[in-house]
């Protein structure tokens, strides 16, 4: 069955591939980054381009803002993790980074802590662009992914050959999650039970909390590599991509293991970017092919709802409230698309 389509509520066109995205913590602006290193501040209710700059030289990577909205962050080819007033338009902060490239950085989920990575090593601070409390290096290769628990003590850093569990008050190793092969995706569930990666063999690797050897499971039969996972806030569902379709697996219980995930089919090309609700039930998903969809996944296979957008969607982001989100393409756009009730 089709899913109905409904248009997106505006679409901007930016002129350069979207790479991240956020909304602002009370929902009214969204700071988006592209590929060639240009930020903007776009007001969120009317689509209106508030403010547009040069974040990085050489091109950017990754958006996150702090908890009280007073500024993002953005990580980009330059060495730098800059901090940006959303208001004015202007820098406030530059915090330097030990190589080049800093592709790696994400915010905790009260937005009060960031964490960075560039290369082997990882940078730990406040999201407020106060500096970095720790730095901690020496891992296997090139960091992969990083990914935060729930409550902002633990950070998750993935690399060759497994996941290392991080205290961030302290900057100590409290978990070492070994495997045998490169991850390429990161996500710790919101009750803290499972740690999740996307490996390069075209799998989901899992393993429980705490970690006893054994214990850990594989996920096989996807098309691709998993690049996108999202956890429902009640830790029971975990939405992975890896292919044209969404695999939803139940994490309640034992786990996973020997069970069979729902999936999910509709999107007409391989789907690149996942976000469920922060406290709702509604999956959004999107495609190569530019196609949004909304799913009550825990309930129905079906999509409730289709935006079509001209590119291919390559971010995509709740804004609070859980009503819309925010989706960046390959072709430059920026759209926001109401989700449907449930």
């Amino acid at each position: 069955m089709n899913a109905p389509l409904r248009p997106a509520e505006w679409v901007l066109d930016l002129s350069e591939p979207i790479a991240a995205l956020g909304g602002s913590p009370d929902g009214s602006l969204i700071a988006a980054l592209g590929t060639e290193g240009s930020a903007w501040v776009v007001e969120a209710s009317s689509g209106r381009r508030i403010h547009a700059f040069q974040a990085h030289e050489g091109g950017g990577f990754r958006l996150v803002w702090n908890s009280s909205a007073s500024c993002f962050a953005t990580a980009g080819q330059n060495g730098q993790v800059r901090f940006w007033d959303p208001v004015a338009g202007t820098q406030v902060e530059s915090l330097p980074m030990p190589s080049a490239w800093v592709e790696q950085l994400a915010g905790s989920p009260s937005g009060d802590r960031l964490a960075a990575a560039s290369g082997k090593t990882v940078c730990i601070g406040r999201a407020s662009g106060a500096g970095w409390t720790h730095t901690v290096g020496g891992h296997r290769s090139t960091v992969a992914a990083l990914a935060w628990s729930a409550d902002g003590r633990s950070l998750g850093v993935a690399c060759y050959g497994g996941v290392s569990v991080y205290d961030s008050e302290t900057g100590r190793v409290t978990a070492e999650l070994p495997w045998k092969t490169s991850l390429v995706s990161l996500a710790i569930s919101p009750d803290g039970r499972w740690v999740v990666a996307g490996t390069q063999e075209n799998s989901v690797q899992i393993w429980p909390l705490p970690f006893r050897e054994g214990e850990e499971l594989a996920m096989s039969g996807y098309d691709a590599k998993v690049r996108s996972l999202a956890w429902h806030h009640s830790g029971r569902y975990l939405a992975t991509d890896g292919g044209q379709e969404l695999m939803v697996w139940d994490c309640s219980g034992k786990g996973p293991a020997g069970s069979t995930p729902r999936i999910l089919e509709g999107h007409p090309a391989r789907v690149s970017s996942l976000a469920y609700q922060k406290t709702g039930h509604l999956l959004a998903s999107g495609c190569q092919a530019g196609r949004v969809l909304f799913w009550n996944a825990g309930k129905s296979s079906q999509p409730l709802r289709a935006t079509a957008l001209a590119g291919a969607v390559t971010a995509l982001g709740w804004l609070p409230g859980d009503t819309q989100v925010v989706a960046g393409c390959q072709d430059g756009r920026l759209a926001l698309i109401s989700a449907p009730k449930v």
